[in-house]
């Protein structure tokens, strides 16, 4: 985003080299912000492997976090993330909070390849105002995704675009933790990306928000709530137009308590391959964890591998 460089380069200015050195090899931490609670996935890299240290959540008050992702009380949503990151990542030398992917909005542009980083920003501001949306209001960022189809001149670029309220939400809410905001992904795609591991793969999150990606940088959002009557006929008459072709394998994943459940109804009448994501991770006790006891926490991890990436 447009503000986060501005923040973190604040917060470099005012740290001393040796908290720099101190924290050279810490971990990071992935922080998901739900609507009821806040949930912590504190990793470090090994050897070329993502290692879990720590899991863990803790209930928020109703105000902390509306429906829309918009952070109602800072406060109190930093008073619940201190409390996990004293208890169970001391260590964490950097945190990340996401984008909800509801609140994102992407546009694919295509932009000479030439281009600088700062001609670059330039450039998707001035496309998106072509489009009529109203960057007053609205942070930035972009992804450079390779080289434009049959123009080797030329670069795909995805922009985003998210509420600025939001993005300046969180940046407070890092600098109120005292550590560095090291990423502010959409949680879609930063959990879609870190579950799928085959390009066919689609994944499926169920909870307060539901959605769909069948491939990179997609978030399809679905009608479906799990309390209205015949829940999963509805589930399965949603996402029908939106599998065809099949995916290799539908990978679930969310706070959702029925995703076993779920998975074995798509198998059962809509003949797909639908499994619980069991990310691939380094950690002892995550190996007798049962993947649907690991789904809820698999947005912070995908932060917090982000995070390390």
């Amino acid at each position: 985003m447009d503000s986060l460089a501005a923040s973190n380069e604040a917060i470099t200015q005012a740290r001393p080299a040796r908290w720099f050195r101190r924290h050279a090899r810490a971990g990071c931490a992935g922080i998901d912000i739900g609507a009821d609670r806040v949930r912590l996935a504190m990793l470090r890299r090994r050897r070329g492997k993502l290692c879990v240290e720590r899991l863990a959540e803790q209930p928020l008050g109703a105000d902390a976090c509306g429906g829309d992702g918009q952070l109602g009380d800072i406060g109190l949503a930093a008073q619940a993330c201190r409390g996990l990151l004293r208890k169970h990542a001391p260590e964490a030398g950097a945190i990340v909070v996401a984008i909800p992917a509801a609140a994102a909005i992407s546009t694919r542009l295509i932009l000479p390849a030439s281009s600088s980083p700062p001609q670059r920003l330039a450039q998707v501001r001035a496309e998106l105002a072509a489009h009529g949306l109203p960057l007053d209001s609205l942070a930035l960022d972009y992804r450079v995704l390779g080289p434009a189809p049959a123009s080797p001149s030329d670069v795909l670029v995805l922009a985003l675009c998210a509420p600025s309220l939001m993005a300046e939400d969180r940046l407070a809410l890092a600098g109120s933790l005292e550590l560095p905001l090291r990423a502010m992904p959409v949680d879609g795609w930063c959990v879609a990306a870190f579950l799928r591991t085959h390009e066919t793969d689609a994944v499926l999150h169920l909870g307060a928000a539901c959605w769909l990606s069948r491939r990179p940088h997609e978030c399809l959002p679905l009608r479906w709530r799990a309390a209205i009557p015949a829940a999963i006929p509805a589930l399965l008459h949603e996402l029908a137009p939106l599998l065809h072709p099949a995916p290799r394998r539908l990978l679930l994943t969310g706070p959702h308590p029925g995703l076993g459940n779920i998975a074995a109804a798509l198998g059962k009448y809509a003949g797909l391959a639908a499994v619980v994501a069991a990310p691939r991770i380094d950690a002892a006790f995550a190996a007798t964890l049962p993947a649907p006891a690991l789904a809820p926490f698999h947005c912070a991890l995908a932060l917090a591998a982000e995070g390390l990436a």
